[in-house]
């Protein structure tokens, strides 16, 4: 595949902030791909956008499009992204895009990829497991990780003061097929909403950035209503429904490792072991960003502590690791996570956040696709998180943005059902 037009353009996100959306050409078929933006963004993520403001990425784009175009670029294979930044290595001298941004970057790529991906007459999430000798019988859909009630940054700014402290209230259902699980993740928001609508007086029926229930209740609160919603899910219709969260743990701390809680002031030590607590109280399965995010060892702590207790919960790293593969590498020689969160734009590279998938993979890591809070309606993340087999997709549950990659797998699901 030779692009013979690539245009950058500017669209808004879910939050109504500009970022950026690419159509790749060639010879009739077309990709088209679009970056979402975070606003809980770890300190080692990539920069979204150009230092000099969205508007130069999207010229910057633009440029580098017609370079691609004019030196006839072929891209034949996933790989062949190195033709690419090799280009953007050489124009973009920065460890993090500052020049280039990495929304810029992963846009062009996904778009690209997508094209050669038609160009192939496939499915992205076909050409890739083709790509990596996935048998089709051994393709799986990843199980949704789904985002009921919210707090913390995700937030409006006018509400902060009656927030929870922690970011996520997450529900994994455990059901054989995505479809199952989809539906099973909209009962328990649903049943979660009313719940809220009795035992929340304050709550207004505000949402979180990720269309989450914003609740005004306590982390303990809020989490004994999620134990309710588990126990009728499992009433009404046998499936266990499993609880997470997601403290986005950085926001949370201040000076010398001390984290902010609704009655008190927790240390380190003190943290560790009330997440501990809560996992044994409320039989969690998936605790994500539960320290800070240069905290290698006290993750390696809490994870060895989970595990004394028999316990098979997740401990996640995201700001922790950020879709980098050297930080992953630092984790694995610690000890310190047994899942991680991939968000491509982290680190603006597929080809880095491919490397990043396959090593956490590789060390029996349980690899988590994910959205971030401003999304778009594009649909990439589903075929990565299919194409390159992670076992789990963080989505949200509710929102025409997050509906874009839950459709796309429950269609997904369809049409390999059918190929068997």
């Amino acid at each position: 595949m030779i692009p013979d037009e690539i245009v950058a353009r500017k669209i808004l996100d879910s939050r109504g902030k500009p970022t950026i959306s690419v159509t790749v050409k060639s010879e009739g078929k077309k990709g088209e791909a679009s970056a979402p933006s975070g606003k809980s963004r770890g300190k080692y993520e990539a920069e979204p956008f150009s230092s000099k403001g969205i508007e130069f990425s999207i010229t910057f784009l633009n440029a580098f499009g017609k370079k691609i175009v004019a030196d006839k670029i072929e891209l034949k294979k996933f790989s062949d992204l190195e033709k690419i930044e090799e280009i953007a290595e050489k124009l973009d001298k920065t460890k993090n895009w500052s020049l280039i941004g990495g929304n810029a970057l992963y846009a062009l790529e996904a778009a690209l990829l997508k094209c050669l991906a038609a160009a192939n007459d496939k499915g992205l999430w076909q050409f890739l497991s083709e790509e990596d000798n996935i048998p089709l019988e051994k393709i799986k859909i990843p199980r949704p990780l789904g985002n009921c009630i919210g707090g913390g940054m995700h937030v409006p700014a006018s509400l902060q003061e009656k927030k929870t402290d922690y970011q996520e209230f997450l529900v994994l259902p455990k059901t054989e097929h995505f479809f199952d699980s989809y539906f099973i993740n909209l009962q328990a928001y649903k049943k979660a909403k009313n719940l809220l609508v009795e035992k929340d007086k304050a709550w207004r029926g505000t949402l979180t950035d990720e269309n989450a229930l914003a609740s005004t209740l306590g982390n303990e609160q809020v989490l004994d209503l999620m134990s309710e919603v588990a126990n009728e899910i499992k009433r009404q219709f046998g499936i266990t429904l499993g609880l997470g969260i997601d403290m986005a743990a950085s926001s949370l701390c201040q000076v010398d490792y001390i984290y902010k809680n609704p009655r008190k002031k927790l240390t380190k030590e003190q943290q560790i072991n009330y997440i501990v607590e809560l996992i044994k109280k409320y039989n969690l399965v998936y605790i994500e960003d539960p320290l800070k995010e240069e905290d290698f060892s006290g993750f390696s702590r809490l994870l060895k502590e989970v595990q004394g207790i028999g316990s098979k919960v997740l401990i996640c790293g995201d700001d922790l690791t950020a879709t980098h593969p050297e930080r992953l590498e630092k984790a694995i020689k610690e000890k310190s996570v047994n899942a991680v969160i991939v968000k491509p734009n982290q680190n603006g590279s597929l080809l880095k956040t491919k490397e990043f998938l396959d090593l956490a993979k590789k060390h029996d890591i349980v690899t988590i696709i994910s959205h971030r809070s401003g999304e778009t309606s594009d649909n990439t993340i589903a075929h990565l998180a299919v194409g390159w087999q992670a076992q789990i997709i963080k989505t949200g549950i509710l929102g025409k943005e997050r509906f874009a990659k839950l459709h796309e797998l429950m269609r997904i699901e369809r049409e390999i059902a059918k190929q068997h």
